[in-house]
Protein backbone atom coordinates (compact mmCIF):
# COMPACT_ATOMS: atom_id res chain seq x y z
CA UNK A 1 0.00 0.00 0.00
CA UNK A 2 2.78 2.41 0.75
CA UNK A 3 4.10 1.32 -3.09
CA UNK A 4 0.74 2.65 -4.59
CA UNK A 5 1.14 5.84 -2.24
CA UNK A 6 3.99 6.56 -3.33
CA UNK A 7 3.10 6.01 -7.35
CA UNK A 8 0.13 8.24 -6.53
CA UNK A 9 2.65 10.66 -4.95
CA UNK A 10 4.99 10.76 -7.66
CA UNK A 11 2.16 10.92 -10.30
CA UNK A 12 1.47 14.29 -9.20
CA UNK A 13 5.13 15.07 -8.03
CA UNK A 14 4.38 15.59 -4.47
CA UNK A 15 6.23 14.30 -1.97
CA UNK A 16 5.66 12.15 2.10
CA UNK A 17 5.56 15.46 3.35
CA UNK A 18 3.54 16.72 1.13
CA UNK A 19 0.58 13.89 2.05
CA UNK A 20 1.43 14.61 5.68
CA UNK A 21 0.68 18.18 5.04
CA UNK A 22 -2.51 17.39 3.31
CA UNK A 23 -4.02 15.00 6.18
CA UNK A 24 -2.84 17.85 8.44
CA UNK A 25 -4.77 20.42 6.03
CA UNK A 26 -7.79 18.23 6.13
CA UNK A 27 -7.96 17.70 9.49
CA UNK A 28 -7.47 21.36 9.80
CA UNK A 29 -10.65 22.29 7.68
CA UNK A 30 -12.31 20.00 9.52
CA UNK A 31 -11.96 20.97 13.47
CA UNK A 32 -12.28 24.79 11.47
CA UNK A 33 -15.69 23.66 10.16
CA UNK A 34 -16.78 22.34 13.37
CA UNK A 35 -16.01 25.20 15.33
CA UNK A 36 -17.43 27.95 12.98
CA UNK A 37 -20.15 25.43 12.61
CA UNK A 38 -21.48 26.14 16.27
CA UNK A 39 -20.49 29.77 16.97
CA UNK A 40 -21.11 31.33 13.12
CA UNK A 41 -23.05 29.13 10.92
CA UNK A 42 -25.91 27.88 13.51
CA UNK A 43 -26.44 31.64 14.73
CA UNK A 44 -26.35 33.05 11.64
CA UNK A 45 -29.17 30.39 10.29
CA UNK A 46 -31.30 30.58 13.87
CA UNK A 47 -31.17 34.52 13.09
CA UNK A 48 -31.95 33.64 8.72
CA UNK A 49 -35.10 32.00 9.78
CA UNK A 50 -36.12 34.55 12.75
CA UNK A 51 -36.00 37.12 9.81
CA UNK A 52 -37.87 35.04 7.15
CA UNK A 53 -40.32 34.22 9.87
CA UNK A 54 -40.70 38.08 10.69
CA UNK A 55 -41.06 38.68 6.80
CA UNK A 56 -43.92 35.95 6.65
CA UNK A 57 -45.75 37.27 9.50
CA UNK A 58 -44.82 40.89 8.18
CA UNK A 59 -46.33 39.73 4.89
CA UNK A 60 -49.63 38.54 6.60
CA UNK A 61 -50.09 41.77 8.49
CA UNK A 62 -49.64 43.53 5.17
CA UNK A 63 -52.04 41.19 3.59
CA UNK A 64 -54.52 41.68 6.20
CA UNK A 65 -54.28 45.68 5.99
CA UNK A 66 -54.93 45.72 2.42
CA UNK A 67 -58.11 44.05 2.68
CA UNK A 68 -58.85 46.50 5.81
CA UNK A 69 -58.10 49.22 3.38
CA UNK A 70 -59.73 48.00 0.18
CA UNK A 71 -63.01 47.64 2.60
CA UNK A 72 -62.55 51.32 4.38
CA UNK A 73 -61.91 52.43 0.47
CA UNK A 74 -65.60 50.59 -0.66
CA UNK A 75 -67.25 52.29 2.02
CA UNK A 76 -66.25 55.27 1.61
CA UNK A 77 -66.41 55.06 -2.40
CA UNK A 78 -69.75 53.54 -1.29
CA UNK A 79 -70.43 56.94 1.38
CA UNK A 80 -69.13 58.87 -1.48
CA UNK A 81 -71.88 57.76 -3.99
CA UNK A 82 -74.38 58.67 -1.31
CA UNK A 83 -73.71 61.40 -0.61
CA UNK A 84 -73.58 62.62 -4.82
CA UNK A 85 -76.77 61.60 -4.82
CA UNK A 86 -78.48 63.31 -1.89
CA UNK A 87 -76.81 66.63 -3.48
CA UNK A 88 -78.10 66.19 -6.54
CA UNK A 89 -81.78 65.23 -5.08
CA UNK A 90 -81.08 68.56 -2.85
CA UNK A 91 -79.58 70.61 -6.13
CA UNK A 92 -82.92 69.17 -8.08
CA UNK A 93 -85.41 70.41 -5.19
CA UNK A 94 -83.47 73.66 -5.19
CA UNK A 95 -83.43 74.07 -9.29
CA UNK A 96 -87.51 73.97 -8.40
CA UNK A 97 -88.24 75.81 -5.74
CA UNK A 98 -86.04 78.51 -7.64
CA UNK A 99 -87.91 78.25 -10.88
CA UNK A 100 -91.11 78.50 -9.05
CA UNK A 101 -89.62 81.66 -7.49
CA UNK A 102 -88.67 83.17 -10.61
CA UNK A 103 -92.15 82.00 -11.95
CA UNK A 104 -94.10 83.92 -9.17
CA UNK A 105 -91.87 87.00 -9.55
CA UNK A 106 -92.20 87.13 -13.37
CA UNK A 107 -96.41 86.53 -13.22
CA UNK A 108 -95.52 89.25 -10.35
CA UNK A 109 -94.08 91.85 -12.95
CA UNK A 110 -96.29 91.04 -15.06
CA UNK A 111 -99.37 91.97 -13.25
CA UNK A 112 -97.38 95.23 -12.17
CA UNK A 113 -96.58 96.03 -15.73
CA UNK A 114 -100.43 95.13 -17.15
CA UNK A 115 -101.37 97.35 -14.06
CA UNK A 116 -98.97 100.65 -15.11
CA UNK A 117 -100.24 99.76 -18.12
CA UNK A 118 -104.09 100.16 -17.50
CA UNK A 119 -102.49 103.46 -15.78
CA UNK A 120 -100.49 105.07 -18.64
CA UNK A 121 -103.62 104.15 -21.56
CA UNK A 122 -106.08 105.73 -19.24
CA UNK A 123 -103.56 109.21 -18.68
CA UNK A 124 -103.40 108.90 -22.17
CA UNK A 125 -107.02 108.62 -23.31
CA UNK A 126 -107.55 111.87 -20.87
CA UNK A 127 -104.83 113.34 -22.81
CA UNK A 128 -106.87 112.66 -25.94
CA UNK A 129 -110.14 113.67 -24.61
CA UNK A 130 -108.71 117.04 -23.18
CA UNK A 131 -106.86 117.65 -26.69
CA UNK A 132 -110.05 116.81 -28.64
CA UNK A 133 -112.11 119.22 -26.01
CA UNK A 134 -109.58 121.96 -26.57
CA UNK A 135 -109.23 121.44 -30.53
CA UNK A 136 -113.06 121.21 -30.67
CA UNK A 137 -113.49 124.41 -28.44
CA UNK A 138 -110.42 126.58 -30.40
CA UNK A 139 -112.07 125.35 -33.74
CA UNK A 140 -115.48 126.65 -32.71
CA UNK A 141 -113.60 130.34 -31.72
CA UNK A 142 -111.62 129.84 -34.94
CA UNK A 143 -115.00 129.46 -37.04
CA UNK A 144 -116.67 132.33 -35.41
CA UNK A 145 -113.15 134.79 -35.74
CA UNK A 146 -113.50 133.60 -39.45
CA UNK A 147 -117.51 133.92 -39.84
CA UNK A 148 -116.82 137.83 -38.39
CA UNK A 149 -114.00 138.53 -40.83
CA UNK A 150 -116.74 137.23 -43.74
CA UNK A 151 -119.40 139.19 -42.46
CA UNK A 152 -117.50 141.86 -42.23
CA UNK A 153 -115.83 141.79 -45.53
CA UNK A 154 -119.70 141.42 -46.82
CA UNK A 155 -120.85 144.21 -45.41
CA UNK A 156 -118.17 146.10 -46.60
CA UNK A 157 -118.67 145.28 -50.14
Amino acid sequence: MEDSLSGTLALFSLTALDAKMIGVGTLFIFALYSALSSALFKPLLKHLEEREGVTAGALHTAGLMRQKATALRERYDEGMLQARIAANKERAQLVVEAKKAAADTVTQAEAIAATELQAGRQVIARSIEQARASAEGQSKALAEALSAKVDAQLSVH
